[in-house]
């Protein structure tokens, strides 16, 4: 960590956060819980890509023995939210928060669009699994966090634009689309949640009100019942949000 940033670090890693997580659960183990605050801090980007993590540091500013914070790194390093590397021939290890090239993204995306534009498809053939109810409802929501957007209300974009997409490979019922999507899910949430730090970079508000539409969209084409229509309007949204992700990436 910057120590010239040091007022921020404890702010954003406090013993009143970690008190409110024990606060909601008394019986969390304490890595458990620390593991919330730092995943949180990674997920929102209040801990920067890139920013190489401080055990001790974390410790301190918790409050808490370094122990429960080792466990609580080493489980964000094997779930891919920190990057390990080693020095000293191995005897020392660092931990760099994580982030995500364009080729990943790249890569990531055309899993998306042929897992989620196939699913859109079925899913218009035969909504029956799918609570139309429900899902307009996570689109007019994601629509209007889109609307305001801001780093503010990234989490909630972030979870209602996940929770939308889900449904629609949930719902299939195919268990190959959804054992798929499930294999690439963790991947997914983070490239999520690093996307949205990307978009307050974007000039152009029209393009993320246009998000919040293709959504809609999309709802609409599956409750009407037009698969192709349904398929191609997955295909465009996935591959508008990536090029709004790599431009805006170059920018932040």
């Amino acid at each position: 960590m910057n120590p010239g940033k040091a007022e921020a670090y404890l702010h954003i890693l406090s013993p009143e956060k970690l008190a409110e997580i024990q606060s909601e659960n008394p019986f969390v183990r304490l890595s458990d819980a620390v593991y919330s605050v730092l995943e949180t801090a990674i997920l929102s980007s209040s801990l920067k890509p890139g920013s190489r993590i401080n055990l001790s540091r974390i410790a301190e500013a918790l409050n808490v023995s370094d122990t429960p914070v080792r466990e609580a790194v080493e489980l964000l390093a094997a779930n891919g939210l920190l990057t390990e590397t080693s020095g000293g021939k191995g005897k020392y290890k660092s931990y760099i928060v994580f982030d995500i090239d364009e080729a990943d993204m790249a890569m990531l995306f055309h899993a998306r669009k042929a897992i989620e534009s196939t699913s859109a498809y079925f899913c218009a053939e035969d909504n029956r699994n799918l609570d139309m109810h429900k899902l307009l409802a996570v689109a007019k929501k994601f629509q209007e966090a889109m609307e305001h957007y801001d780093f503010s209300v990234a989490p909630q974009a972030t979870e209602y634009d996940r929770a939308f997409h889900t449904m629609i490979v949930e719902a299939t019922g195919n268990k190959y689309l959804i054992e798929m999507y499930n294999t690439i899910s963790k991947n997914l949430k983070y490239l999520s949640a690093r996307s949205c730090d990307f978009m307050p970079n974007e000039r152009r508000r029209e393009n993320l009100y246009k998000m919040g539409r293709q959504h809609l969209s999309i709802c609409n084409a599956i409750e009407q019942g037009f698969p192709d229509m349904a398929r191609s309007l997955m295909d465009v949204h996935i591959d508008f949000c990536y090029g709004c992700s790599i431009k805006n990436k170059t920018h932040s």
